[in-house]
This record gives C-alpha cells, sequence and structure tokens, in this order.
C-alpha cells in the first residue's frame, strides 16, 4: 500500500466519521447549520477516497470515474444551464416585485443580485494575469488578486449551497404535536391592518392549532411601529378572532421589534418557559427563525406559511445575509485564511511558472 493510497484512506475515515457524528446531530436537532456543512464535506470526502483506493489498489476505476462525470456535469450543468437560468430568474423575479411591492432596497435584492451574476465573469477576467508568468511584484498581485477573488466566490458559492440544502432539508423533517403554545412572528402592517404575507402566517398558525389535540394558545408576536397607528400584535389577534379562534386560546405580545424580540419576549408568556413551542413564519424565513431558537435556548420547531413566488429570490437572500452576519467570525476567520493561504501559494508558484531565460 503507497503512502498516497493511506493518504486516501484516512481521508475517508476521517470524511466518513465527520459525516456520522454530523448526521447523528441532525437528527437529534436539525437546527444546526454547521452540521449540515460537516455532513455534506464529509461525505465528498469519503466518496472520494473510496474511488481514489478502488483505482489505485484494485484497478476499479469505477467509482472515481462516477464520482468524476458527477462532479463534471454538475459543473457544466451549472455553468452552461445553471448559472444563465439563475441569472434570468432573479432578474425576472427582481422586475416582477419592484412592479408588485414597494420600491424598496430589499424588494429590489434579487434584481441586484441578478445583475451583480451578470457581471461577475467580467469583473473576474479584469484581473486574469497574462499567460506568460513574470516574477514581480506586479504580476504577483495580479495572480493573488485573481485567484483570491475566484477562491472568495466559491466560499461565498459553497456558503449558499449549504445554507439552501439545511433550509430545504429542514423544512421536510414530520412536526411533532403536544407544543404548549403557537407564536406567531410578526412581519408589519399596512394602514394599521393585517396584509396578505402576515395573514398567510396567522391562518397558518390556525391550522397549527388545529392539529396538535393539546390545543396551544396561539401567541400573535409584534409591537408597534412608527408608522403603525396599532401594536402588531393586537391586530394579529383581533384577525385570529375574526377568523374563529377562540379568544381564550389566544395572548397578544405588543413590545417587541425584531424576530428575536419575537421569540424571546413571546416565552415569558409562557406558564413553564421551558415548555415545547411551534413558531409559524413565513416560508423563506422557517430556517433562520429556528437557528434563532436553538440560540435562545427554546425547545421549539418552525413551520412556514406559504409565499408567493416572486417575492422568494430577495427574500432568500436576505435571510442568507442574515445568516452570514450571525456567524460573521466563522467568516472572517475563514476569509483572512483564505487572504493568508492565497499569498502563500502565489509566492510559491509564481517563480515556478516563469520561464528559463
Amino acid at each position: 500500500m503507497t503512502t498516497f493510497t493511506v493518504l486516501a484512506v484516512a481521508l475517508g475515515i476521517l470524511g466518513a466519521v465527520s459525516a456520522a457524528v454530523a448526521i447523528t446531530r441532525i437528527v437529534r436537532d436539525p437546527r444546526r447549520i454547521s452540521a449540515y456543512a460537516y455532513s455534506i464535506v464529509g461525505l465528498g470526502a469519503a466518496l472520494l477516497s473510496l474511488g481514489l483506493v478502488l483505482y489505485l489498489e484494485a484497478g476499479w476505476p469505477q467509482v472515481l470515474v462516477i464520482t468524476g462525470v458527477i462532479a463534471a456535469g454538475a459543473l457544466l450543468l451549472g455553468n452552461l444551464i445553471g448559472y444563465p437560468a439563475l441569472i434570468g430568474f432573479l432578474i425576472w423575479a427582481g422586475i416582477a416585485t419592484v412592479r408588485r411591492e414597494a420600491r424598496s432596497l430589499p424588494n429590489m435584492l434579487s434584481l441586484v443580485a441578478g445583475i451583480g451574476l451578470l457581471l461577475l465573469p467580467t469583473t473576474l477576467a479584469l484581473f486574469e494575469p497574462a499567460a506568460v508568468a513574470r516574477d514581480d511584484l506586479a504580476y504577483h498581485l495580479q495572480y493573488g488578486t485573481h485567484l483570491g477573488l475566484l477562491l472568495l466566490v466559491t466560499y461565498l458559492a459553497c456558503c449558499f449551497g449549504i445554507f439552501i440544502v439545511a433550509s430545504v432539508a429542514y423544512r421536510f423533517r414530520k412536526p411533532r404535536t403536544g407544543a404548549e403554545a403557537i407564536i406567531v412572528l410578526g412581519s408589519g402592517l399596512v394602514n394599521g391592518k393585517v396584509p396578505p404575507l402576515l395573514a398567510s402566517r396567522l391562518l397558518r398558525g390556525i391550522k397549527a392549532q388545529q392539529r396538535d389535540a393539546g390545543r396551544p394558545v396561539i401567541i400573535t408576536s409584534g409591537g408597534q411601529g412608527d408608522d403603525e397607528p396599532r401594536p402588531e400584535g393586537a391586530a394579529m389577534r383581533d384577525y385570529l378572532i375574526e377568523q374563529g379562534v377562540d379568544p381564550e386560546l389566544v395572548a397578544a405580545e405588543e413590545e417587541s421589534t425584531s424576530t428575536e424580540e419575537n421569540l424571546t419576549y413571546s416565552q415569558r408568556l409562557l406558564p413553564d418557559s421551558t415548555a415545547p413551542v411551534t413558531v409559524v413564519t413565513s416560508s423563506y424565513h422557517v430556517f433562520r427563525a429556528a437557528l434563532l431558537t436553538r440560540a435562545l435556548g427554546l425547545r421549539a420547531q418552525v413551520v412556514g406559511a406559504p409565499t408567493v413566488w416572486y417575492y422568494l429570490p430577495g427574500a432568500i437572500i436576505r435571510e442568507f445575509a442574515a445568516v452570514m452576519r450571525d456567524h460573521i467570525r466563522i467568516h472572517v476567520v475563514a476569509v483572512a485564511a483564505i487572504i493568508v493561504l492565497t499569498m502563500a501559494f502565489t509566492h510559491w508558484i509564481v517563480p515556478a511558472l516563469v520561464l528559463p531565460a
């Protein structure tokens, strides 16, 4: 057994163990985004290791060929089909959102993202170094900048991919019953009334209450904004009662101004702060809300209400940006590591690329 084979086996064992531990954590509590990252990377490393070992030791290239074809196909489809399709969808959805909703920065995020992806290849090409390498400071800077930007874009794409996988996986879990309360998160009033987006959340809360045999109380959560004539929680409570919900099974939290405060202040209304709860929000906000419930120590599951299609792209981008911000220290360390490794690699590789005089 060669040294390379031993390293491949070690990589496979490390990847398999990492994936197994991560999947176990996801089963116990699916509100761990790091566990999804470890499971994806671990499974990929284990599969790659299996292909290398079978090729090197048994002369079986099938697994290695299969993984290579899958990777090449994914890259090809992503570049030739997926990338242009994503750009077109983001721009289309962004225009639709701006035309149907208010012309605010949050509503324009999908349009901005689509234009950014459209211009990204051209932008990266501006920093591409010359084909003939030179061992001077200018070439080092150009090579390092181009490589660093590629790695940073790749890192951001990987983070977004993990976020999407984790969000979709969390949505497919089986909802539990036996909640002490159902907390419906606010999203803002329009002229003092419940708009369609918020109404969708409230109707999803009614559905969750009806499915739970214990008939839990619904807590409507939201304070009064500067442009709102009354607290959001009170308006939400009135809407539920108009829909036929027993007034004794509805409580209003009227002080919160953010999702974190929605959860914290609603928890204070519970007879037992450690009791299990169901949190209701919009579909695009489910996973980030789930991450917040875990950070706050809530025994919670989060369910989502339907959202109109054209609103989803911008909303998902906002949620991804918020999750990145919530884990900013990890990403700062990762970006710093990419910059340092890029500088070291550039310093080593560029002299080796220079042709002899």
